[in-house]
């Protein structure tokens, strides 16, 4: 099935501006990079201090939970952008990315990255009520595993971007 008229046309002109005119397909990048960077990085300390936290004293634990929390308010509207910026990027050459292997794998990798971020968050409440070491252990296994997705992520937008 086709898309509608208006959408080709769409997608034609963002193509088009975007493939030829390299001031916005710079700004485009760097604002998605900007959120890999920005979010991903206060991601990763968050989740440095979560980790490093577990085998330490209850006012350690509740800082690094404290900065957890804080830092969602960075985070999600990284992600944000980083999904406004990846949908811009990936309609600019849409036959090509809907064909990519590859670009489906970083897709599910970019889910399995939201999933977690919600199981951390469920985590980062269940502690913050109740602080048990069962709690704990829910919130270590889903930082450390968003360690791997975030990094897991850049590898294949890396990888990406020379081999779409």
């Amino acid at each position: 099935m086709a898309p509608p008229a208006f959408a080709s046309a769409a997608l034609t002109w963002w193509s088009a501006m975007y493939s030829d005119h390299q001031a916005v397909s710079v700004i485009v990048r760097f604002l998605h990079l900007a959120g890999i960077l920005v979010g991903g990085g206060t991601a990763l300390v968050a989740d440095r201090h979560l980790l490093a936290a577990i085998s330490r004293d209850v006012v350690a634990r509740n800082a690094a939970l404290a900065l957890a929390g804080a830092s969602h308010r960075i985070v999600v509207p990284a992600l944000a952008l980083m999904a406004l910026t990846g949908v811009l990027m990936a309609t600019a050459d849409l036959e090509t990315f809907l064909n990519s292997r590859l670009f489906w794998i970083k897709m599910l990798i970019v889910g399995l990255l939201l999933l977690n971020g919600g199981g951390l968050v469920l985590a980062e409440r269940a502690v913050a009520r109740g602080a048990g070491d069962r709690d704990w252990a829910r919130l270590r296994m889903a930082s450390a595993v968003s360690v791997v997705l975030w990094l897991s992520a850049l590898l294949a937008g890396t990888w990406l971007t020379v081999g779409a």
